[in-house]
């Protein structure tokens, strides 16, 4: 008779494979990857107006880059193409660009990079130096509820620090990342983000397993302001309409767990503030499909409210507007046109949306 566990191996018989029968890999990938890791350690290491000092220096390329780079904001994606479409009048924004916007960006994007090798001086006896956490409770307060909690957050702020701090604030807390292609650079990284209790999984085929971590009764921390040509809701973001993932919504629709709009904000040197923007909880109507536009509309408006509270610190550079809506026309600008958070977004035509699951659990 077969073993029936032989056929679904558990994710820790996966490990224990994995490293009995390592990837190759390139001499080349060890060794910049190691070089990586001491560079980490040594930055943790520095004071931190040492350390932020340095970042300021390696924003400095950014910077110039940036300022030089496609200024008319012609090109489809990019700093000044998503600054023309965001500031705009009608827009959540409104219509102008914060002063030295394009320097206080640059310098967060190289500070995000201090961040993520510091942040592993955050520790229980000084958590509360480095994070504002008055609006934890309320966090608290959801996740007690016992049906598991959505964090949908974005690329803004400094998203690491949220999950590693969930960590050391006892959530038992599982975040979907974008996997590198290098499996090297993947386990320093995972190494580091898990040091709290944080589990990660890779992005792709991973709606099981968020599903049966929060039948557990645990959070999952989904980064929800991307999209591609493939995304199956539009939604308005930032004033203008946006294919975007629907993952927050399709799960808020499977499991009933609420979700919280979340992003941990940068105040200052190893400083941050946890903000909760918006708590979604039985938003289903029964129409599936406007479920889904509704609840992903209402999760862009609150990250939103995020990055109009601190406007440098967001992906500007980013493809979000890329891809556009297929009966869109641009206007004379040559810009997607205006479009209001309440306004009503639409699902591309003949748009399926598909659950991919796989067998891995919490």
């Amino acid at each position: 008779m077969s073993d029936p566990d032989a056929a679904n191996p558990t994710p820790t018989d996966r490990a224990a494979t994995s490293r009995s029968h390592p990837t190759h890999e390139a001499l080349w990938q060890r060794i910049a990857v190691g070089a990586l890791a001491v560079t980490i350690r040594l930055v943790a290491a520095l004071p931190a107006c040492l350390a932020y000092g340095i970042g300021d220096l390696l924003a400095v390329p950014w910077f110039c880059y940036w300022s030089l780079r496609d200024r008319g904001g012609r090109r489809s994606s990019g700093y000044w193409r998503n600054t023309r479409i965001a500031f705009r009048d009608g827009t959540q924004l409104g219509p102008r660009r914060p002063p030295r916007h394009l320097w206080r960006w640059s310098r967060h994007m190289a500070w995000i990079a201090i961040d993520f090798c510091r942040m592993s001086r955050i520790t229980p006896a000084n958590l509360h130096e480095h994070c504002d956490l008055t609006e934890y409770d309320q966090v608290r307060a959801l996740y007690e509820e016992g049906n598991g909690v959505i964090f949908a957050t974005g690329h803004v702020g400094v998203w690491d620090v949220s999950g590693y701090v969930a960590g050391l604030l006892g959530l038992p807390i599982t975040s979907v990342f974008r996997p590198s292609p290098l499996p090297a650079l993947n386990r320093l990284i995972e190494r580091l983000r898990t040091t709290t209790g944080q589990t990660v999984v890779a992005r792709k085929k991973v709606m099981y397993t968020l599903k049966r971590c929060l039948e557990g009764k645990h959070v999952i921390g989904v980064l929800a302001d991307g999209g591609g040509k493939h995304s199956a809701v539009i939604a308005p973001f930032l004033g203008a309409s946006a294919r975007t993932v629907a993952t927050p919504a399709l799960l808020h629709l499977a499991t009933g767990a609420p979700i919280a709009v979340v992003a941990v904000l940068r105040t200052g040197r190893m400083r941050y503030r946890l903000r909760l923007y918006d708590v979604i909880r039985e938003a289903a109507t029964g129409e599936r499909q406007r479920d889904l536009v509704a609840i992903t509309t209402r999760v862009n408006k609150a990250l939103g409210e995020a990055i109009r509270e601190a406007p440098e610190q967001w992906f500007w550079q980013s493809r979000r507007f890329r891809h556009r809506p297929p009966e869109e026309r641009p206007g004379a600008d040559g810009l997607p046109p205006v479009v209001s958070m309440d306004g009503p977004p639409t699902a591309p035509a003949g748009a399926r949306v598909r659950t991919r699951t796989n067998r891995p659990s919490c």
